[in-house]
């Protein structure tokens, strides 16, 4: 049974008869006193599935069904109440959802074992088809342009070659070292300013060392090695070095 005969019969059998939200019926029959979550009869002879003043869901006589969300798909709620809609009225096995693809965040529509970008609009056919041009995932990835330029100025300042000897030579006790001379500046601009090389042995230390509990009293340990810690303070000063394009794929 299609999703639009489902709500042609759930609105018959639990319309409410009176009221504000009279000709409507709950999408959720148990929780009637939910009226902001609505199905209801649209004049083009559609049926909506309305929550607030958005018809999150529209339910064609050929069966196709669109979703569009008026740009609340980042919304928990909205997700939430998806998803109850397409438990309660589909039978393909759908779903919203946010997913980590390709190392960023993205909306995603789950249609049986496959997984679709999720965009405003999109619509399927009765058989669980997407019908409408497919997007493709979104994909994070290093600006290897900017990373090249930052390995140029720890080279150009010095801080790649005095790295293992400060490294070698860092305490605990430098991890206390004020670090005046850091307010206001990025990491990566510390590291490739050789003006400011006295707070590079503050810098290594910090990410040298961590503090553990030793009964009876707290200590200073190394958390692995120059290696490891090298890793640590490159990943800091790349965190902003990364952009955001299409992929290739349109369907997982």
């Amino acid at each position: 049974m299609s999703m639009y005969s489902k709500l042609s019969m759930h609105l018959s059998r639990h319309m409410y008869k009176r009221g504000k939200n009279k000709g409507s019926a709950p999408a959720n029959a148990h929780r009637r006193g939910m009226d902001h979550f609505r199905v209801v009869k649209g004049n083009d002879d559609t049926f909506r599935i309305r929550m607030w003043s958005t018809d999150i869901i529209t339910a064609y006589p050929n069966g196709d069904v669109k979703i569009d969300t008026n740009g609340y798909y980042t919304h928990n709620t909205t997700i939430i109440r998806l998803n109850e809609a397409f438990g309660f009225f589909e039978g393909v096995g759908v779903g919203m959802g946010k997913r980590s693809i390709y190392s960023y965040s993205q909306p995603v529509l789950r249609v049986g074992v496959k997984l679709y970008y999720y965009y405003d609009g999109i619509t399927l056919n009765a058989q669980g088809e997407v019908i409408t041009p497919l997007q493709a995932f979104e994909q994070k990835r290093v600006d290897k342009a900017a990373t090249k330029e930052l390995a140029n100025d720890l080279q150009e300042s010095g801080f790649t070659d005095a790295f293992k000897l400060l490294y070698a030579v860092a305490t605990p006790d430098d991890m206390e070292t004020d670090n005046y001379g850091m307010f206001g500046v990025r990491l990566p601009d510390a590291l490739s300013d050789s003006n400011r090389a006295d707070t590079w042995k503050m810098i290594i230390a910090r990410n040298k060392f961590q503090r553990e509990y030793a009964y009876p009293q707290y200590e200073y340990v190394e958390k692995s090695n120059a290696n490891a810690c090298w890793a640590t303070i490159m990943a800091a000063c790349k965190k902003n070095m990364y952009i955001v394009s299409r992929s290739e794929t349109f369907v997982l």
